[in-house]
């Protein structure tokens, strides 16, 4: 399993959020403020989402789709479904990634210090404007979304290993997520998120898991020692 593509979905999280910006466009900071208001609102959310990842040194890519569901504090679960099974699954203690095809399951305890204000803020904390230098997209590589989309650029202010910049379409009429895209290097991880539903109550029997007997566990905590 490679790094970036294992932590994509968690930083992808973090963010969940076209056009280049126009004369009319308000203020950057105006547009991050309502999405981050939105968000540190959202009790949790659910909703379907695709994934495209492509090696943009090899020119390779691979499409995903499955479920997303996050509940506050620190409880997310994204499970896939095709073309191949898998899921990661938070209980805001413990991070889980679980495969069946191979019938194993890698663990460690999460910890936000380590996360990106995209699954933070998400989650319950982190600030963006705080973290990332903000500004409206305007290269046609990141250009994502349509003409209903804020398109912002997200920075991070303290570069990290895992990505260079994040970018989010946000829906003007209400401030939505509903696509974002990590960009490292060599690689482009895009996410669009549909069918989103907010503060539907969803239990926390969702974000447990408990592997089955048949399955190996791998803590990855101690494989870094």
């Amino acid at each position: 399993m490679k790094a970036f593509t294992t932590v994509a979905p968690t930083v992808a999280l973090l963010v969940l959020l076209a056009p280049t910006a126009e004369a009319k466009s308000p203020p950057v900071k105006e547009v991050v403020g309502k999405v981050q208001s939105l968000y540190n609102t959202t009790k949790d959310l659910k909703g379907k989402f695709k994934q495209v990842y492509t090696d943009t040194l090899y020119n390779r890519v691979r499409t995903h789709h499955g479920y997303l569901y996050v509940k506050k504090p620190g409880k997310m679960r994204w499970n896939y479904s095709s073309p191949e099974r898998k899921s990661f699954i938070s209980d805001g203690k413990m991070l889980w990634v679980y495969e069946p095809r191979d019938k194993q399951a890698f663990k460690n305890p999460l910890n936000t210090d380590t996360l990106s204000t995209g699954l933070t803020f998400l989650l319950g904390s982190g600030k963006l404007q705080d973290e990332f230098n903000v500004s409206y997209a305007t290269e046609k590589k990141d250009l994502v979304g349509g003409p209903d989309h804020f398109v912002l650029k997200l920075t991070p202010k303290k570069p990290t290993a895992q990505y260079e910049y994040l970018v989010l379409a946000v829906r003007k009429s209400d401030f939505v997520v509903e696509e974002s895209m990590i960009v490292g290097k060599h690689a482009r991880n895009h996410f669009v998120f549909t069918t989103l539903k907010f503060d539907t109550g969803l239990q926390d029997w969702r974000f447990r898991f408990k592997p089955p007997k048949d399955v190996r566990v791998v803590d990855g905590s101690k494989m870094r020692r």
